[in-house]
């Protein structure tokens, strides 16, 4: 009874200890900015939405780009320029009990079980016709084996998908930063930044084209379609100053 109540001491000890830390522990998320607020509300829209207060809300210039500082700033609050899914490789042989420990299967699982039983407690008795136990354990263990292997076959699986895009993205990219070209890791590129996009290049990001002359993109990848995509910047002065082209 002592060694009880020492336990439950120290365990409320323990508990308070960790919820007084929960308490003090400040709130590190930073609090968005009236621009990063318009931007989440209006993601969905950016497009087609006027190029001009589009680069105003971005904080950025068609010329000299981002400044350092916001992105690194932006870069700080959005995290990096990566696919948001996990990339964790399981084993084969765990998806492929998972799919076997499926209700249907565990029922072929238990019937196996059951006719092994049988077989044994039939054979120490020395009953004729145990072995029939046997080999209908046997079916249907190899029957519960065959199930989840069936349903493998069927399941779509992700990871080739996922290391297939993760290829498609390139390593580096150039973009324009205080109106100078740096070339960074993709990972780093920000909402804002102005992108270079030359023959034969990969895209880093979703982007939206504002000029460019002849430009075309090869969605093969993406959409199956073997034709290239022309790009037409619809979002100069002049032409029609509300719409451009987005590409992914």
């Amino acid at each position: 009874m002592k060694l009880w109540t020492k336990f439950r001491k120290r365990l409320r000890k323990h508990y308070w200890n960790w919820y007084n830390s929960k308490r003090s522990k400040p709130n590190q998320r930073p609090i968005p900015t009236e621009n990063e607020l318009w931007l989440e509300y209006y993601a969905d829209y950016l497009h087609i939405w006027p190029f001009r207060e589009l680069c105003s809300r971005l904080e950025t210039n068609t010329v000299r780009g981002l400044t350092d500082d916001a992105a690194r700033m932006k870069l700080a609050r959005n995290g990096q320029n990566a696919l948001p899914i996990k990339t964790k490789h399981t084993p084969y042989i765990l998806k492929l009990a998972r799919h076997c420990f499926s209700i249907y299967g565990v029922l072929l699982l238990l019937s196996a079980i059951a006719c092994f039983i049988l077989f044994i407690w039939l054979k120490k008795n020395s009953t004729d016709g145990c072995f029939e136990y046997l080999a209908t354990s046997c079916i249907l263990f190899f029957t519960f084996v065959l199930y989840g292997y069936l349903q493998k076959l069927q399941e779509i699986d992700t990871e080739p998908l996922v290391t297939a895009f993760e290829d498609l993205v390139p390593r580096y990219c150039t973009v324009i930063r205080d109106g100078e070209k740096e070339i960074i890791l993709t990972e780093k590129v920000v909402m804002g930044d102005i992108v270079p996009i030359s023959y034969g290049q990969r895209l880093p990001a979703d982007l939206r084209f504002f000029n460019c002359f002849g430009l075309e993109v090869n969605n093969v990848a993406l959409t199956g379609y073997t034709d290239p995509f022309q790009i037409i910047p619809l979002s100069i002065d002049g032409r029609q100053s509300r719409y451009s082209t987005q590409i992914y």
